[in-house]
């Protein structure tokens, strides 16, 4: 790593338990930077949590191990160098899950969850939703778990004639309906987010500003196409109660078939992917097809992108583009899926996990 280059943390403590010297909301990074052996944060999209895992040393025994629940804040970035973005970044608040000690060495592993999420929020319910919307849906649910919602304006008003909970926890609830409409439901700064995946802009409307990765950052990249099915699209099926029968919609290329079974020669025809839900409405098996359309497309190619300059400013669901690699894979448009972010003695790198952007 360049000399002039210096990556920083900040970890603050909203309890008292991490180390009895240690202070609520105090910045232990000068006291605990001389014992890191390292800092992970990864990030994920829509219900799975972000993770913190931090790894230091207790050679003395003067570590006090936290307790189960305490809160730690995270920050990463960097605080000096050249043609790198300078500053911490806030990577959330994390609720400490696991915690192990062994030796010798007498190391402790702290591993923290996403805090932002009430403990209800994993609590299974039986109840029914109906004659709603989605913003509707997800407003009520933010609300008896301390969230504020975030719904984007083009899903807040899709009609959502009934929804069973049906044992389901809220957090359930909102991926599979997050699933249904090809959108992220998350829990960020206290905000449960619904917003489409692939669309550069925040569920409030503010623009995703795009990154742009050259070979020069490159340290390891790994890419390669993937055939998830439906290569003749999507289909679902839905009971029409008013004929006592069964229906089917399709998305993708089944919905557009080629005209007379152009360029469907023997060998090439591929069935369309048919989903196992039968849905209540013709809309609700509409939007489903839809939805897996564009999970299909949008893992058609992955690329794995190791960058040994570490950028936490890049995280889930940034738009992305490549460029000094192979034709296909500069004029793909990317989207971040996973990113992974370490901090060790040989500095800050970063592990992204892109697809497709659909």
């Amino acid at each position: 790593m360049s000399e002039h280059r210096k990556a920083g943390f900040a970890v603050t403590l909203d309890g008292r338990d991490l180390g009895a010297e240690f202070g609520a909301g105090e910045d232990l990074g000068p006291k605990i930077g001389p014992r890191l052996i390292s800092l992970t944060v990864t990030e994920k999209r829509g219900g799975d949590a972000d993770q913190v895992d931090i790894v230091i040393h207790d050679h003395d025994g003067r570590m006090a191990l936290p307790r189960k629940g305490a809160r730690l804040r995270v920050k990463l970035g960097w605080e000096a160098g050249s043609d790198i973005p300078l500053g911490l970044v806030d990577k959330g608040s994390f609720k400490v899950d696991d915690i192990e000690w062994g030796g010798p060495p007498d190391i402790i592993t702290i591993r923290g969850r996403s805090a932002d999420v009430a403990a209800d929020y994993a609590t299974r319910r039986e109840k029914s939703h109906r004659d709603t919307t989605i913003g509707a849906i997800v407003a009520k649910v933010a609300a008896a778990n301390g969230l504020k919602a975030s719904v984007a304006a083009e899903l807040a008003g899709i009609a959502v004639p009934v929804l069973a909970q049906d044992g389901k926890s809220d957090m359930a609830l909102v991926r599979a309906l997050g699933r249904r409409h090809d959108a992220r439901a998350t829990v960020k700064n206290g905000r449960l987010i619904f917003s489409p995946i692939g669309k550069p802009a925040t569920a409030s409307g503010r623009a995703i500003p795009s990154a742009t990765l050259t070979r020069r950052e490159n340290e390891r990249v790994n890419y390669k196409t993937v055939d998830r099915g439906g290569g003749d699209g999507v289909e679902a099926r839905w009971h029409d109660q008013s004929e006592a029968k069964r229906k089917t919609v399709k998305a993708g290329a089944a919905a557009n078939p080629s005209p007379s079974g152009e360029g469907s020669g023997v060998g090439q025809v591929k069935k369309p992917k048919r989903l196992k839900k039968v849905y209540a409405t013709e809309a609700d098996a509409r939007h489903a097809a839809e939805a897996e359309a564009k999970r299909i497309k949008r893992a058609g190619a992955e690329c794995d992108y190791d960058l040994s300059v570490g950028r936490p400013d890049l995280y889930p669901d940034r738009p992305v583009t490549l460029r000094g690699f192979k034709p296909e894979i500069d004029a793909t448009a990317w989207l971040i899926a996973e990113a992974t972010h370490t901090l060790e003695a040989n500095g800050l790198t970063s592990k992204l996990k892109l697809e497709t952007r659909g």
